[in-house]
């Protein structure tokens, strides 16, 4: 249990509870409407290495990740040969990217060395905002291919375990073959909060004798105390583009990755602190039949940057990135508040009394934003 520096804190019992009603109406609202929900960057925490699709970067940040496999020829030389992957995603909107994948050494096409896969990837369902599953709809062109594909991913966590299926649609697979479509998924299970396991299979739906399966399996690892992570893993495919992993091959390569998630903001912003001396007015949870609302600090930004909430309700920060972020009253608040680091896998709570706007930020991340609304009991949407 984390310790706030100004308020005591009984988290315990809203570990167990359940988001309020209108979390499971939005996510009814998100699917009849089209209407996209916010989705964190890529950790590879939570994602096998080939089916690894299931990320939107930040609005406003660069998702940067760094994918280098190696496989050993033949005797007598043993000649190594790599395929490093360089993969760069723009987060324009809350549930929009614009990326680009390039592997140097791809073995897509033979005459075709270098590989691009340029995507646009949306998110219309996460379930850190009470959805029951994570969604991820991605468009792509693969340039060495010259072929449209897309995919549809479906993600769900479930305690220690992030499962995760793909389909896919290669338009014009292999460049010279037909449209094909894929299907494939896998799983990464928390060891600990820094360290995992993962794995995962991708098949052609109509996959010929002599065609093989494509699979990863790895050790997935946090960085303690950054927003960085990586992986150790071995596959038998180069790179992760939907056509890339459509087909394994007869060669094992071994592997690393290491993923770079760059909020921009955070160089416009200035360290800010609460107010001295001041004291909060909304009290530590109480342990009754209060309606509670959880709020996920992830890849540096809180999962639901603006939350609506009838008077009497609990917020839950809950800290699920690998370092320390506070939950603090912005300057001047009328009714400011101080949460102190909250560690990694550790929660801090707060019943709200009174209606109000409260908006709030983490002191060591300034760009890191939210907001409280209290209404009227009743009256909250």
């Amino acid at each position: 249990m984390q310790t706030p520096t100004r308020l005591p804190a009984t988290v315990a019992p809203l570990l167990a509870a359940r988001t309020p009603g209108n979390a499971g109406r939005l996510a009814v609202a998100l699917i009849a409407a089209g209407v996209p929900a916010v989705a964190g960057a890529q950790s590879t925490l939570d994602a096998p290495e080939n089916v690894s699709h299931g990320w939107v970067a930040a609005p406003g940040a660069v998702q940067f990740n760094f994918l280098h496999r190696f496989s050993r020829g033949p005797a007598p030389i043993h000649k190594v040969t790599n395929a490093p992957t360089f993969t760069v995603g723009v987060g324009l909107l809350p549930w929009l990217t614009l990326g680009t994948s390039y592997l140097s050494n791809s073995d897509l096409i033979p005459e075709i060395p270098n590989e691009w896969e340029s995507f646009l990837r949306i998110a219309p369902l996460q379930q850190d905002l009470g959805a029951p599953v994570d969604v991820f709809l991605q468009g792509s062109w693969n340039g060495a291919a010259k072929s449209v594909d897309g995919s549809i991913l479906f993600g769900r966590r479930v305690g220690r375990v992030k499962l995760v299926a793909l389909a896919g649609v290669l338009g014009d697979a292999f460049r010279f073959g037909p449209t094909r479509a894929l299907i494939g998924g896998g799983a990464t299970v928390r060891l600990s909060r820094f360290i995992a396991v993962s794995g995962d299979l991708v098949s052609l739906a109509d996959r010929a004798g002599a065609e093989k399966v494509s699979w990863s399996a790895g050790l997935q690892v946090g960085v303690k105390a950054s927003p960085h992570s990586m992986s150790l893993h071995a596959s038998n495919v180069a790179g992760r583009t939907l056509q890339g992993i459509a087909r394994g091959t007869g060669r094992t390569r071994y592997g690393f990755e290491y993923t770079v998630p760059i909020t921009l903001s955070r160089f416009f912003h200035r360290t800010s602190e609460p107010a001295d001396g001041a004291k909060a007015t909304p009290r530590a949870a109480r342990t009754g039949a209060e309606k509670a609302v959880v709020i996920d600090l992830r890849n540096l930004r809180y999962s639901r940057g603006r939350v609506e909430v009838p008077v009497g309700t609990t917020v839950t920060w809950r800290n699920r990135d690998p370092l320390a972020h506070t939950v603090t009253a912005d300057s001047g608040s009328a009714q400011p508040w101080d949460s102190g680091l909250v560690e990694t896998e550790r929660t801090w709570s707060l019943t709200f009394d009174a209606p109000g706007t409260f908006t709030y930020h983490c002191t060591p991340h300034p760009f890191m934003k939210g907001t409280v609304i209290v209404t009227p009991a009743g009256t909250a949407r």
